[in-house]
């Protein structure tokens, strides 16, 4: 029976034949390939031109980025449709030849109609995946070109503040700065003028009173937020830590919500996008949440009021003193937000946008230079008298900032304006973010060694449910380690986007390291990693419930020996360590045919130096699956005798009787040879004889003796010991006195009890042998 999307009466609602238009519409491919080419003309006229900003550049560059996802979007969605096509023509076959017999016209119709489907879907798919080819390309280009400028901005030279040339400049520019400041005086004016009118006066005080208590709040909360942690938390630097994590976010928050509230009570939400106060409030809105933080993570780090909650080891005169270095710091920041809107879209001349940023670079150089000065000029006292002698990471950071300061500052002396402030603010917004996630990161260290680890309440909350002390310990360390990592990447995003703080650009970064960079088919990501640390854990423990499983409840049920049971769980162990050795490779995008130089360069290793250890692997597999030797069994090889204790595929361990190991290569045991006393008969024979005077009535000897044998304890009783005359010589009548032994390691043992019992046996009886020797 025929499928309802394919009946004759409904073709045209048949959702597979036209899904290739349902999906991907003509419009959309049109819009798509028109929006590349204006990309590319765009391109074009940038590159004639010589003072293009590289603004312009980075937004050509995200809207090749931007069709490039489109592109791909669509090459996901119209991909699956191919099998599915594939699918419904093999199951429809070919077209009858002529000498066979005709097939319904139904199925010939749908035949058709499936082909001129497909090739739609081809066509569209081929388009697709153009564009995105093309997209790519272009967004690689534009991104070079972007570099490019950014480059030819840091090393541009320009005239230096200290000559006259430069403020000669700047007094020619003056007329252009002065209409872009009346321009903005003008629109702060107008909007300030319209909200004193009418109701909206009140709209403005009621957006500056919750203004200010949103900005206050924080520091009201900061007491709360510290009883709670006290409550909760044990007293260790976790405590304060978590203090500060909350308290910094909070600040964040607060000091976004009191600038959107200020601004809905000037304008009430209506200011065009395009006027200059707007863009200069757009810049400054991304400074506003860094603002808050560094307020809230400075004040309670530095707890410069209440030493018990500061995270920081530094004196209580160094927190005083950084006290004001973090709202002097807050400060920068907030003017750089409004100094990129004059360099970009005020419209300032090229000489005054170089004197606001000397002016940034007068303003954090020193900043940079007096915070570790301030914490070398007061030490943090201990117990003794003496002083905390400062760690080498701090001393590393404070040379690092000193020459970074003193740079920028000989660089905007001689004229590279553009380069010390660049260094500058990349340099501020990597501290923001060190500090950000050193915060992060001592929070989640510290909880999961207070809290997490076998010794905490959370996790002795798992132990009391069976998980054991080692398993809580070894996954939490990993997972700090893990999460320490991701850390790391983050702060390689942010410190690749420039400095800006462009989020759209981070968190563009952060996909590129976390999801993963492709080079020479091999993919470097933290998703990667992930995946190399916890296929071998997970491979680990399932190997491990696996020989569990055998050894408790599989070999039990069989009849193999302990040789056997040894050679099955270490081959399948060796055989999952390779498979998963192959996923974690496969997982990076290593191949087979990407191993081919590797396994050129093997062949070349094992041919000059590798020889004796592949000998020696090849060996161990043989032994674990021929098993001459297998573990418990008595071998002599080498004039050595010993148990064999363990065999790998490298190796064979053997315990020699003084208690020492005999570790023996594998290939020993197939090219010499080698005496196993166990091999195919587990008991041992024991034996030695006595001599008797000529004369010795021997009918009476040898029952005394084969009585005394009979209650030695070892000897086997199945084949019973046994008393037979050796020899016969002209003085005396040597006697043989043998038996076996349930085990070749008891024959000593069991052969000095066997002499003493003859010996007692004799005695007693008034038997006298004259001589006696071993054999």
């Amino acid at each position: 029976m025929m499928s309802p999307a394919f009946a004759d009466d409904a073709p045209d609602q048949d959702s597979l034949i036209a899904v290739p238009a349902t999906v991907v519409s003509d419009n959309a491919l049109n819009s798509l390939e028109a929006s590349i080419r204006n990309v590319y003309q765009a391109r074009i006229d940038v590159k004639k031109s010589t003072g293009i900003h590289k603004i312009t550049v980075n937004e050509l560059a995200q809207q090749a980025a931007a069709d490039e996802v489109s592109a791909q979007g669509m090459v996901s969605k119209l991909e699956p449709y191919e099998k599915t096509y594939k699918n419904l023509l093999d199951v429809l076959g070919t077209a009858p030849a002529k000498d066979i017999p005709s097939e319904p016209a139904s199925i010939t119709r749908q035949r058709q109609m499936i082909l001129q489907a497909q090739g739609d879907l081809h066509s569209r798919l081929m388009r697709a995946r153009l564009y995105a080819l093309e997209a790519h390309a272009l967004a690689e280009i534009l991104s070079q070109r972007t570099d490019a400028v950014q480059q030819a901005l840091l090393l541009q030279s320009f005239a230096s503040p200290v000559t006259p040339t430069f403020w000669l400049n700047v007094s020619n520019e003056f007329s252009a700065t002065e209409q872009s400041l009346l321009t903005l005086y003008s629109e702060t004016l107008r909007t300030v003028t319209q909200d004193l009118l009418g109701w909206r006066i009140a709209r403005l005080l009621g957006a500056l009173v919750a203004s200010g208590c949103l900005i206050t709040a924080p520091f009201f909360l900061l007491r709360q937020i510290r009883r709670a942690a006290a409550r909760v938390l044990p007293d260790a630097r976790l405590r304060r830590v978590t203090a500060a994590a909350v308290f910094a976010p909070l600040c964040l928050l607060c000091a976004t919500l009191s600038a959107a509230a200020l601004w809905l009570g000037l304008t009430g939400g209506d200011m065009p996008d395009g006027s200059a106060l707007a863009s200069m409030a757009s810049r400054i809105s991304t400074q506003i949440p860094l603002v808050g933080f560094i307020l809230g993570a400075g004040f309670a780090t530095l707890s410069p009021t209440n030493p018990d909650w500061r995270v920081v080891p530094i004196s209580d005169n160094a927190a005083k003193a950084l006290r004001s270095h973090v709202v002097w710091f807050a400060l920068l920041i907030f003017f750089r937000g409004a100094l990129r809107y004059f360099d970009m879209e005020a419209g300032l001349g090229q000489t005054t946008v170089q004197l606001l940023d000397a002016g940034f670079i007068l303003l954090a150089a020193p900043l940079l230079l007096s915070i570790p000065l301030q914490i070398e000029r007061h030490p943090a006292p201990i117990a003794e008298g003496g002083v905390v002698r400062q760690s080498m990471l701090g001393r590393v950071t404070r040379v690092l900032l000193s020459l970074v300061s003193v740079f920028s500052i000989i660089a905007m002396l001689i004229g590279y304006i553009p380069l010390g402030y660049t260094i500058l603010s990349w340099v501020c917004s990597m501290i923001i973010t060190l500090f950000g996630l050193a915060l992060i990161y001592l929070l989640v260290n510290d909880f999961s060694k207070t809290e997490l680890l076998s010794t905490g309440r959370i996790g002795r909350y798992f132990v009391s449910m069976g998980v054991p002390d080692r398993i809580i310990d070894q996954m939490m360390t990993v997972m700090s380690g893990l999460f320490s990592v991701f850390l790391l990447f983050v702060a390689v995003a942010v410190a690749q986007s420039g400095g800006d703080f462009d989020f759209d650009v981070i968190f563009g970064n952060i996909g590129k390291v976390v999801l993963g960079q492709s080079i020479g088919g091999v993919t470097l990501s933290f998703d990667v990693l992930l995946k190399c640390l916890v296929i071998p854990i997970a491979g680990h423990y399932f190997i491990k419930i696996v020989r569990r499983w055998l050894t408790k409840r599989l070999f039990p049920t069989t009849t193999l020996d302990k040789g056997g049971q040894t050679s099955i769980l270490t081959i399948f162990t060796y055989a999952s360590w390779i498979g998963i050795i192959l996923i974690v490779m496969s997982s990076i995008g290593v191949t087979v045919s990407s191993m081919t130089w590797v396994v050129s360069a093997l062949s070349v290793g094992i041919g000059f130096g590798l020889q004796s250890i592949v000998q020696n692997f090849v060996s161990g597999i043989i032994l674990l699956a021929e098993r001459p030797v297998t573990i418990g069994d008595l071998v002599e090889i080498g004039g050595k005798t010993g148990d064999i204790r363990r065999i790998s595929v490298r190796s064979t361990d053997i315990g020699l009787s003084d208690g020492s190991t005999l570790i023996v290569p594998n290939s020993q045991f197939i090219t010499s040879s080698v005496r196993n006393a166990t091999f195919g008969r587990p008991s041992g024979a024991m034996s030695f004889t006595i001599a008797f005077p000529l004369g010795t009535d021997l009918s009476k000897s040898i029952p005394v003796m084969a009585e005394a044998l009979e209650k030695v304890d070892g000897l086997l009783t199945t084949p019973p010991p046994s008393v037979t005359i050796a020899d016969i010589q002209f003085d005396r009548v040597i006697v043989k006195v043998s038996g076996r032994t349930s085990s070749p390691r008891s024959v000593d043992g069991i052969a000095n009890k066997a002499r003493l019992a003859v010996w007692d046996a004799l005695e007693k009886n008034g038997i006298v042998a004259s001589k006696e020797s071993s054999g």
